[in-house]
C-alpha cells in the first residue's frame, strides 16, 4: 500500500484548479446578479410607466366633456351660469396664463384641455399653484376639466365638498354639492355630473422624479391628492394634433408641441389629438451600468448623460373626441 502524500506541486495544480473553479463560479455570480438587477429594473419601469400612461391618458381622453353640454360655449353667459356659491378664492386656486381658474368665467372660455411647458428658468407661465421648487425643467403641466363618472341620479345625494355642473344640450350650470340642483325646462331635462380640474404635473421626492395630481374642492381649491401617482416619471412632454382647415373637420394636419400653440389655438379646441411621451427613470443607479443613450421626446431630447440609471421610454397616441366636437361646432 502506498502511503505517499502529496508532493508540493501536486497541491499546487490542486490549488491553482481550486482558483479557476472559484473564478468561475464568482463570474457566474456576478453575471446572474447583474441579470437580476436588469430584469427587475426593466419591470420597474414598465410598470411604473405602464400606470402613468394609463392614468393620464384616460383623463386626456375625456377632457372637454360636459355631458349634453358638450360642444357649447364654456364662456360664463346666457347659456353657461354658476351659482352664487360657486367661487374659488385665487389664491387656493389654479389660474392658466389668462388668470382664469378652475371654474368656468366671464373673462374667457374654459379649456377643456392646456398645457404650459416649465423652461429652464422654471418661472411657469400661469399655474402658480405648483410651487417653484416642484418643477421640473422642460417637463410639460397639464390641465384638464371634464365631468367625470356617471350621472348623479336625483334619488342619491351630492358631496358637499364637490363642484357639479347641471345639463342639457343647450344649458348648464355650475353648483356646489350642497345647494339645489337646477331645473332646465318644463320636464327637467337635465342631468348632472361632478365637474373637475385635474393637473399633472413632474415633481421631486427626496430626489426621485414623480408624477404628482391636483384636483378640485369647494373647501380646499386646487388641492395635491397626497402621494406621488407614480414614481420614476422623469420627463412629460406632450405633441399637439391640429386641424387646420378653413372649415375644420375633425383631422389632424399637423403636429405642434406646447410652446407653439397659441392662446388663439387652445381657446378655438382646434386640438384634436395628443401624443403623450414618458420618460421613466429607474429608482437607484446601478454600479455596472452606464447610461449614453439619447431619448427624443416629440421635439425635446433628453441625454443619459452616462449616468448609472437606466430609462425606459414610452409614447401613446390619444384622441381627443371631445374637442373634434367643438371643431364641429357640437355636431
Amino acid at each position: 500500500m502506498n502511503s505517499r502524500g502529496f508532493t508540493l506541486v501536486e497541491w499546487l495544480i490542486a490549488m491553482l484548479i481550486g482558483l479557476f473553479l472559484l473564478a468561475g463560479v464568482f463570474t457566474l455570480f456576478v453575471m446572474s446578479r447583474s441579470s437580476s438587477e436588469d430584469t427587475f429594473d426593466q419591470s420597474e419601469l414598465q410598470e411604473n410607466g405602464r400606470l402613468a400612461i394609463r392614468l393620464i391618458s384616460q383623463d386626456i381622453k375625456w377632457a372637454g366633456f360636459f355631458g349634453a353640454y358638450t360642444g357649447q360655449s364654456t364662456q360664463v353667459g346666457p347659456s353657461l351660469s354658476l351659482s352664487n356659491g360657486s367661487t374659488i378664492l385665487a389664491n387656493s386656486d389654479c389660474l392658466d396664463e389668462r388668470s382664469v381658474g378652475s371654474l368656468p368665467s366671464t373673462t374667457g372660455p374654459a379649456r377643456g384641455l392646456w398645457v404650459s411647458r416649465v423652461p429652464t428658468s422654471k418661472i411657469l407661465a400661469g399655474l402658480a399653484c405648483i410651487p417653484a421648487a416642484d418643477r421640473v425643467a422642460n417637463s410639460d403641466v397639464i390641465s384638464i376639466k371634464r365631468l367625470i363618472g356617471r350621472p348623479v341620479p336625483a334619488t342619491e345625494g351630492l358631496n358637499a365638498n364637490r363642484f357639479y355642473m347641471a345639463a342639457n344640450s343647450q344649458e348648464a350650470r355650475i353648483i356646489k354639492g350642497n345647494e339645489t340642483r337646477p331645473l332646465f325646462g318644463a320636464n327637467n331635462e337635465s342631468q348632472i355630473w361632478e365637474y373637475q380640474h385635474y393637473i399633472y404635473y413632474l415633481s421631486q421626492e427626496s430626489g426621485m422624479p414623480v408624477l404628482r395630481k391636483r384636483y378640485l374642492t369647494v373647501n380646499g381649491g386646487s388641492s395635491l391628492i397626497g402621494g406621488a401617482m407614480a414614481e420614476g416619471v422623469e420627463h412629460m412632454v406632450l405633441m399637439f394634433g391640429v386641424d387646420d382647415s378653413v372649415i375644420p373637420d375633425g383631422r389632424i394636419d399637423r403636429y405642434l408641441a406646447t410652446d407653439q400653440i397659441t392662446a388663439q389655438g387652445w381657446n378655438e379646441g382646434r386640438i384634436v389629438g395628443v401624443r403623450l411621451f414618458l420618460l421613466i427613470r429607474a429608482a437607484d443607479a446601478s454600479s455596472n451600468y452606464q447610461n449614453n443613450n439619447r431619448y427624443q421626446l416629440g421635439n425635446m431630447t433628453v441625454n443619459g448623460g452616462g449616468d448609472g440609471y437606466r430609462r425606459l421610454l414610452l409614447e401613446s397616441s390619444i384622441a381627443l373626441r371631445n374637442q373634434q366636437i367643438v371643431t364641429r361646432s357640437g355636431t
